[in-house]
């Protein structure tokens, strides 16, 4: 089965690679804060960059498989946010 199909395949090449790309930004900015105090050059950002841009596109493709519209879950996202801000302070 391809991985364009639907099963488990598809669905574990794009979870997958979804928490792959993510860890690798994350282990990206550990090393920063660890190596180098926190301190950002210009070749981490564009680095960091494109780690998010892969992690992005495995958040689309895993999306799209699952038959969601990914502004969507982003507005569901930022309400839910919205949400808990607003909760947050009233405590």
């Amino acid at each position: 089965m391809a991985i364009t199909d639907k099963g488990v395949a598809a669905l574990a090449h794009r979870s997958l690679g979804l928490a792959g790309e993510a860890g690798e930004a994350a282990n990206l900015v550990k090393k920063i804060i660890r190596d180098k105090s926190g301190e950002l050059t210009p070749q981490d950002t564009a680095i960091i960059k494109e780690k998010l841009g892969d992690t992005l596109y495995y958040l689309a493709v895993l999306s799209e498989y699952l038959d969601l519209d990914l502004s969507e879950v982003a507005k569901s996202n930022l309400q839910k946010s919205a949400d808990f801000l607003a909760n947050r302070s009233k405590s």
